[in-house]
Formats: C-alpha cells, structure tokens, sequence
C-alpha cells in the first residue's frame, strides 16, 4: 500500500466497499485516486481532469449499450482512476462490450449490488485523500530540510543519492553528460551492464522516471528512479524532483569552486603554454596537484568564439564545464583558462593507446553537444596543436594550435588537428622564410592572367585535372563541362605551361602552387 497516494486497490478496503465487486479492468486497480465525483451525465469531458473515482447510479444510461459505451470510453479518455456503479433502478447489469472495453484499456468497473450512500463515500474517501495529502507534504518537508543541509557538505552525488534511497528504497541511476552513469546503490560491473543495458531498451522506459538536471538552461544530467514492479507514484516524483534541484546545486557549486581555482591558477598556465616555465617547475607544479597522477604527454585544445557568442557568459561557463566531463571520460585531466576570444584547453592523457583517436572521439561529442547545437557552426572553430610527449613542450602545442586556427581561417579546411595539415603547414612555414607569392607568381602566373582577362577557368580546371590524375572523364564531370571544352582548355593549358606539365617535378610543384595560392588569397585580400 502506498501511504501518500490512494489506489483503486486500497478502498476495497474501506467499510463502504465491503460488498461492492470488480467485474472488469482489474490490471488497473493501482490506478491513483485524487478525487471523488458522482456523474449522471454521458459527456463527461467538461466534468473531469484525469484521477477521478467516478461514482454513478446510471441514470444517463439506462438501456441504452451505445450511451453506456461512449460514458466509459469518456471516463478512460479523460485518465479517469475508476468507475463505482450502483445496481437499482436504472442499472441492473453491465453489458458485455462495455465489460470489454474496461478490460482492453485496464479501467476499473466495481458495482454495488444494493443501496449505498454516495454521499458518506465521497465525505470519507475525500477526507482520506487529504490526510495522504498531508502526510506526503510533510514527509516532503522533512526530505527537504535533510536534502537542503546535506547539499551545503556533500561533495559528491553519491551522497545526495544516498538520502533519496532510503526514503525510497528503489535503485537510482545519474546520468551526467560525458561521464559514466553511477548507480545507487553500487552493483557489481555485471549488474551494472545489466541495468544499463536495459535503461536503452525502449520497453524499459515506462519502468523509469526520469527528472533532467539543468544548469544555465541547458540540460547538464538525469537522475532516474528504477521501477520494476508498481506504478511510478505522485511522492517518488515530487523526491526526485527535490534531487534533481539538489544535485544541480551541488553541480553548480562544484563549477564555481573549479572555476575560482581556476582563476588563481590561470597566470600560472598561461605561462605554462607561453614557454616561461622549466620542465622541474611544471613537475612541481602538477604532482602539487595531483600527487598520484600519472601522465603522458598531452597537447592544446582551442575553441575559438567569434565576438558575439563570447558576451553570452553563462554558455561559455557551460561549455568549460561540459568539455572538461568529455574529456575526462576519454582519459584526459583538463586545464583550462580564457584568453581573449579563446578557450584553452590543456589536455593531459592519463592513459595508455592513441591519444589522437580519443581526442577525435571527444571533440565530436562536444561538436555535437546542446550547447554548441543552437548556435551556427560558423561561430566557433576547434583546433588542436601538436600532439606532444613531453609536458614542457606545450607551448608548441599551443603556438601549433594558433597556427592551426590560422590556416583553418585562411583556407577553408575542415581539418582540426595540426597533424592534418600536411602541406599546408609546409606552406606556412615557407611563407616566414621566403617569397611564397613571388614563387607562385613564377609557375602560376600565365594562367592568372589568362583568367582574369578571358574568364578561362584554366587555374580551376588545372586543379582538378591534377586531383583526378589526369583523368579526362571525371575532370569534365566534376566541372560539369562537356569533354571538347576539357580538351580546349588542357591544350590552353599546355601552351600556357608546356606541355610537359603532368610530368613528375613539375606536376608535383604545380600542386603546391595551386595549394599556396589558396593559403596567398585571403591575404591580398586583407585577412591576415
């Protein structure tokens, strides 16, 4: 019996129901009662709101199976609790269809076969219905002033969840976004694999309520409450409800506190990745921290916001807060600081096997995430610096991760790691030490002028002719050419270059070329 709540079950109990039977619907006798209300009428909708024990004599029905079936299929419509029938003068049998109907959608039918009191039924089921009220009030009361004091001392969830449990005695599940499920009360990893497995299984979810935990509008995690046998109940939602806000405040707690420590540690990790500190100081520096902790290597992360996105404070708090719980369920501790328009973040690996591949899997999870979904994907870059074993090397990491940004911005591609760049590193470098422009001028510039004066699409159609290995037939498809304008222009090309272009030294120095011309672009035109 639940002891805040009225079931259909629980009144049969009651003195009044003593000689009263149920004739259909049984599979919902523990339907929740709110509310006791006597029905003469067959449209019922304007009448009731969900939760009602109905009670009637049949006066609106009488003889009539068609009438007497639109009542019922009203009440199960309107998510009525139950229908309490007296046989008399109007009504002395339930007809089999309507017998049917309750039994199809689980919709309690229970008959008095003589004379009863509505009345003194709905006085005395009422005032139970208050007094569950009330005790389930003041029960909240009590978990709340426990869970409110609890919240000030508690450091992890576990202990939050811990005082749910015992007022209600069914397993809990928190999903935090980027983290592995905990479970309460702990279970064995087979147990826990079980359950977890179960919690995706779309059969499963009607034995689950589940309450989302915000923090600044977006949703951050999910408690949920294991029901396997009974229906979910009025009180277990209203508790975990209670948790949720609960464990959001022991959330938002944590992020302050992390992020104030973040703050006083900032000038310090800012010098880190500018190159001003030995390898001894950045030693010292991290087993201070985190005496036990292992590493190997690690490199710099950036997320780069343009000017709008950045004023929105409380999303970009969010964003530091859900990228380091990524990155920590992938095997990285994650130092992060602000600097201008970008989010740094210092990637520490704390385990063996490729760290590029787990980076990958990270990045694409945050890429993914709420908070990046509303926004267009034109308003941030990500870009990741050299992949380094050795922590002293970070600021080449994160000088790499600025170059990356850079040659992102200047060309367009879509590569985030600054081991992806191949050439295009080759060319930035080049561009510091030599006369790129001059250079491309030298290979390039017949054809430049060519375009520029007859619109000839020689330097485009060069480019795809040398991606497709000199294939004519699928340079003509991608350019949506026919073959006799290819050929027109090739021959262009060849009088223009020589016709010795495709040919081993040259060919590869043409690729190049075309590749510096896209990085020399942008520049003339002003975006440095």
């Amino acid at each position: 019996m639940n002891h805040y709540s009225m079931q259909v079950q629980d009144i049969l109990h009651n003195k009044h129901f003593q000689k009263a039977e149920v004739i259909a619907g049984r599979l919902g006798l523990h339907n929740v009662i709110k509310w006791v209300h006597i029905l003469e009428i067959v449209n019922v909708e304007n009448f009731v709101k969900g939760n009602e024990l109905v009670l009637t004599t049949g006066l609106g029905i009488q003889n009539d199976v068609d009438k007497f079936l639109h009542f019922v299929k009203g009440l199960i419509e309107s998510n009525c609790a139950a229908l309490c029938i007296e046989y008399g003068q109007y009504i002395q049998q339930v007809p089999y269809e309507v017998v049917q109907l309750a039994d199809e959608h689980a919709f309690p039918i229970i008959v008095f076969k003589e004379e009863v009191a509505f009345i003194e039924i709905t006085q005395e089921l009422h005032s139970l219905i208050i007094n569950r009220q009330y005790a389930m009030v003041s029960k909240l009361e009590s978990y709340s002033e426990k869970l409110n004091k609890e919240t000030l001392y508690a450091q992890q969830p576990e202990e939050i969840l811990k005082i749910t449990y015992k007022y209600l005695e069914k397993p809990l599940v928190l999903k935090i976004d980027g983290q592995e499920p905990i479970l309460y009360p702990n279970t064995s990893k087979k147990q826990k694999a079980c359950l977890l497995q179960k919690l995706e299984e779309e059969s499963y979810v009607q034995k689950l309520l589940v309450q989302p935990i915000h923090l600044f509008e977006h949703k951050y995690a999910e408690v949920m409450l294991v029901e396997e046998k009974a229906s979910i109940t009025e009180f277990e939602t209203l508790i975990l409800d209670r948790t949720a806000t609960a464990l959001g405040q022991l959330f938002i707690r944590k992020l302050y506190v992390e992020e104030k420590k973040g703050m006083e540690d900032a000038h310090w990790i800012e010098g880190w990745i500018e190159g001003k500190h030995s390898k001894d100081e950045i030693h010292h520096y991290l087993f201070s921290q985190w005496p036990s902790l292992s590493l190997q290597g690690g490199a710099v992360f950036i997320t780069q916001f343009n000017e709008s996105f950045s004023q929105q404070k409380l999303d970009i708090t969010y964003y530091k807060l859900l990228g380091r719980s990524i990155f920590e369920q992938y095997g990285f501790l994650t130092l992060i600081i602000e600097k201008k328009k970008y989010i740094i973040f210092i990637l520490l690996n704390k385990r063996e096997g490729s760290m590029k591949d787990r980076m990958k899997e990270a990045l694409s999870k945050l890429g993914n995430s709420e908070v990046l979904a509303k926004i267009h994907p034109s308003s941030f870059q990500f870009a990741v610096g050299k992949i380094t074993n050795d922590l002293h090397c970070m600021h080449d990491s994160f000088q790499t991760a600025l170059d990356t940004l850079y040659i992102k911005r200047k060309v367009g591609t879509p590569a985030q790691f600054y081991d992806d760049l191949h050439l295009f590193r080759l060319i930035y470098n080049l561009q510091k030490h030599v006369d790129l422009e001059q250079m491309v001028e030298d290979y390039l510039q017949p054809l430049i002028e060519f375009d520029e004066k007859n619109n000839g699409q020689l330097l485009e159609t060069l480019e795809v002719y040398l991606q497709t290995n000199g294939s004519k037939q699928e340079t003509a498809r991608r350019l949506y050419i026919v073959r006799q304008t290819l050929y027109h222009r090739i021959r262009k090309i060849e009088s223009l270059l020589g016709e010795d272009f495709m040919n081993g030294e040259k060919r590869l120095a043409l690729e190049f070329m075309l590749l510096a011309r896209k990085f020399l672009v942008p520049m003339k035109k002003g975006s440095a």
